[in-house]
């Protein structure tokens, strides 16, 4: 293979990892996630919000704690994202699991959740 044509594939390669999910369910390396906050991190260009929990903003109490754990248990195995649409700000929201377990569900027994009202 041409040195041309081997950097063409990696390039490809390259894009489509970090390609946007759109509807796509997709498992990802999580070296390539970032966490935002508590409820939300980025894959590539996608930012992704956990389906069904609404954790404390980053300047709230427990803020930096729900921002911290959702990176720890992200970070500890393959991530699995099920896309279920946008939400308002143009996010792709997701259940999401890591080797196999739902972060909601985890955020929510340790609890990360806002109360609900």
């Amino acid at each position: 293979m041409r040195r041309s044509s081997r950097r063409s594939v990696r390039s490809l390669l390259r894009r489509q990892a970090f390609a946007p999910l759109g509807g796509i369910e997709r498992t990802v390396d999580s070296r390539q996630v970032h966490v935002v906050d508590g409820d939300t991190f980025r894959y590539g260009t996608e930012r992704v919000r956990l389906r069904g929990i609404d954790t404390p903003e980053l300047d709230e109490p427990n803020g930096q704690a729900a921002r911290l754990r959702l990176e720890e248990l992200l970070h500890s195995g393959q991530v699995r994202i099920v896309p279920h649409g946008r939400d308002v700000y143009d996010r792709l929201v997701a259940d999401v699991f890591v080797d196999g377990r739902n972060v909601t569900d985890m955020l929510t027994q340790e609890g990360y959740a806002k109360p609900r009202s």
